[in-house]
């Protein structure tokens, strides 16, 4: 069988198909699916069963390595294999950012905030969970981030395989993500003539 897709924004109307390969839906999300709505740091967290919660427990375990700079415990949040995503950028002369520059002081958003964690489990071995991130001295009210990260369940743990971001907000259309695995972080942003990567954005 062979996959054919196509989307609709939230007018109703086509903006993209294909046929083949899936579809990157955080690159669709922040291009053509965004919030129809400002996103608040109030917005409460559905109710989760118990393996939801496990995956979310290590969540909050990688925000807070994050905010905070614990080198340590971000080391052992994610799995030991980097994502194809990140091999992908740095295989084609993308700069990677490793940990130890994305946690230093001034580079990590020590104040952070982030609403609305949510979980889905895919299989016993599979899970992806999602926030919406609102970073510090944004500049505006409603400059927040859409995070995805995958997880794979190494015994009886969910380890990190990717974390992901890309702007999300009514107003305006994302012009770059960020992808994340054990060794670092990539950017990748999108011009009119051509794609960039390197650096740290959000």
């Amino acid at each position: 069988r062979k996959l054919v897709w196509f989307g609709l924004n939230n007018n109703g109307r086509s903006f993209a198909s294909g046929s083949g390969e899936p579809p990157r839906l955080v690159e669709v999300l922040g291009q053509n699916l965004r919030p129809v709505e400002i996103l608040l740091e109030a917005d409460e967290a559905v109710k989760m069963t118990t393996e939801d919660d496990a995956v979310l427990s290590v969540q909050k375990k990688f925000y807070s390595a994050l905010t905070t700079g614990d080198r340590e415990a971000m080391a052992s949040v994610f799995t030991k294999d980097q994502a194809t995503e990140v091999s992908e950028v740095t295989g084609s002369g993308g700069r990677i950012d490793n940990w130890d520059a994305c946690l230093e002081d001034g580079a990590r958003p020590e104040d952070m905030q982030i609403s609305g964690s949510d979980a889905l489990i895919v299989s016993p071995e599979v899970a992806y969970s999602t926030a919406v991130e609102f970073p510090p001295n944004a500049g505006i009210d409603s400059a927040t981030l859409l995070a995805v990260q995958r997880w794979r369940k190494e015994g009886d743990e969910w380890k990190l395989s990717l974390h992901q971001t890309i702007p999300w907000s009514p107003d305006s259309k994302a012009g770059g993500t960020l992808l994340c695995s054990c060794n670092g972080c990539v950017a990748l942003t999108r011009g009119k003539d051509k794609r960039t990567s390197g650096g740290i954005v959000g």
